[in-house]
């Protein structure tokens, strides 16, 4: 079942395999991944992995659905992200890996934290799960997945909660029981009443009593010949007759509670000056309480006024200094005052240099010119910004950026992978920006970039006017690197195109020689 669940989830890969050899798809598929960019690559690199899978190579696939996931995370696409962890998951689970579970898991969560309408592809995480979980016999789990897939797929509608029984039909039996007891209450009622009102009125009552006697007697003959609803109907319409006959012996009753409550009157009157006093006392309080907590207010909402501006001032220092510093060297300076220099074993520089500045320096009026650097540079600080770069300084016409100086960053190959898409991208727009520039009859700003990778050593030295920086034998080289390139082009050392040469296709150039360092293999990265 699990086998035939992904084969249908690679039926595209299949259909375009069937044209072509396994082999020559793979590696078409490759190089359209290598080629493209944004969304369109993710998801070639999801179809790689597809293809992959399909082939039985499954540690490939795993490398490739795992770029996939990590890349569609960078471009903030989610449902890309878990389409990429689903087939990652697939070929963990084929190649018996113990983490294929959680790669399903991760991908349904993005599916729910997006509110996301595959359908398809969730169901899909769930039946994978399921059968992970029924082959580790985990019975919880099972029955938690399968609850979810029946939601899914529209849920049981629970059946509705059966009626109460109906209350068991009164009897022509209890009905004259009833009628008895009532006869008797009457009795009491009248003697009750008799013996308050005097003799006069016991006259009345006693023909009252008999004419009662007598409906009675007249509704007792006709009670078998009454359905058992008619006698119902007779029992309350009684009650009720008794009930309004009861009301002139009520009478009496309402006069003394009037008697009551003109007493109760005269007493709250004779209280009522005490509590005028009373409530004249509390009020002259609560005016003072009033008083207080008015001022009180208003001091809380003045120092409220003031706490915000320390607050955004606060916030406006942090921002500058982590505009200047990187977060891990301003904690470590706001904390001890002081900094310690990091050595980084794998880190990554990228120098800029526009090609004939001085020439253009002479066609335009310096604030002219510092007006288009300060362009261009603000252009490569937002792409350096998205790939993770550490910006540290620039020199003239010469920027300056670094990968890998967080401990707790990317990895080496990731991070060197970056940088030459952030290289990518700056020529791209230098494309851009000289074309517009071309048409209004402007200096072009052609920029040579190079890329060296190797250990670094990074730190503030200084007491004033801090500035975050980087030495070593990396650095220098990859001046060198920059130096012998060429404008509007990428040139990248042997040891940066080790990482990224299954990446991004390149030109070897050879060896070429650099002032100090020797001969130095170099590539041109095609755009």
């Amino acid at each position: 079942m699990l086998k035939m669940l992904v084969r249908l989830a690679l039926l595209p890969a299949l259909l375009f395999c069937s044209f072509t050899s396994p082999a020559q798809n793979i590696q078409q598929l490759e190089a359209e991944a290598r080629a493209a960019s944004g969304t369109d690559r993710v998801e070639k690199l999801i179809a790689l992995a597809e293809a992959l899978t399909q082939t039985g190579d499954y540690d490939n696939a795993i490398k490739w659905a795992d770029e996939a996931a990590d890349f569609a995370k960078k471009l903030k696409q989610s449902e890309l992200r878990a389409k990429a962890l689903n087939r990652e998951g697939k070929a963990m689970m084929l190649s018996g890996k113990r983490k294929a579970a959680g790669r399903f898991e991760q991908s349904l969560d993005l599916l729910r934290s997006t509110r996301s309408s595959n359908k398809a592809l969730a169901l899909d995480n769930l039946e994978n799960m399921l059968a992970l979980a029924r082959k580790s016999g985990r019975s919880r789990d099972i029955a938690d997945i399968e609850a979810q897939i029946e939601r899914l797929k529209g849920g049981v509608v629970e059946p509705p909660a059966p009626l109460p029984p109906p209350p068991p039909p009164i009897t022509r039996e209890e009905l004259r029981e009833e009628i008895q007891a009532l006869q008797q209450e009457i009795a009491k009622q009248q003697a009750r009443v008799v013996g308050k009102t005097g003799g006069g009125s016991k006259v009345d009552f006693e023909k009252q009593a008999q004419a009662l006697q007598a409906q009675l007697a007249a509704r007792e003959a006709q009670i078998d010949q009454m359905t058992e609803e008619q006698m119902k109907t007779s029992m309350l319409l009684m009650q009720q007759r008794y009930m309004l006959d009861s009301v002139v012996f009520r009478n009496s009753l309402d006069s003394l509670k009037v008697e009551n409550a003109s007493l109760a009157l005269r007493e709250a009157e004779s209280n009522r000056k005490f509590y005028i006093a009373a409530i004249a006392a509390l009020l002259l309080l609560a005016g003072g309480s009033l008083f207080s907590f008015a001022r009180a207010s208003q001091y809380n909402k003045v120092l409220e006024e003031k706490n915000k501006t320390i607050r955004a001032e606060q916030e406006r220092s942090e921002n500058l200094l982590l505009n200047i510093l990187p977060a891990l060297v301003a904690d470590e300076l706001k904390k001890n005052g002081s900094t310690q220099a990091r050595y980084f074993e794998n880190a990554s520089v990228l120098f800029a240099d526009f090609v004939g500045f001085s020439k253009i320096a002479e066609q335009l009026k310096p604030q002219d010119l510092v007006s288009e650097l300060d362009t261009a540079f603000k252009a490569f600080d937002d792409i350096i910004a998205r790939y993770g770069l550490e910006k540290i300084k620039t020199i003239g016409d010469a920027y300056m950026c670094a990968g890998g100086l967080n401990p707790n960053g990317n990895k080496e190959s990731s991070q060197t992978r970056d940088m030459v898409s952030a290289a990518r991208e700056m020529q791209h727009w230098l494309t851009a920006w000289n074309a517009e520039r071309d048409a209004k009859g402007l200096p072009r700003f052609d920029a040579r970039i190079g890329i060296h990778r190797g250990p670094v050593v990074a730190g503030v030295v200084g007491s004033k006017k801090f500035a975050f920086d980087i030495w070593g034998d990396t650095v220098n080289i990859a001046a060198r690197v920059e130096q012998a390139g060429e404008g509007g082009k990428i040139n990248i050392s042997g040891e940066a195109y080790e990482i990224v040469k299954t990446f991004a296709p390149c030109h070897y150039r050879g060896k070429i020689s650099a002032k100090n360092k020797g001969e130095i293999d170099m590539y041109f990265v095609e755009n």
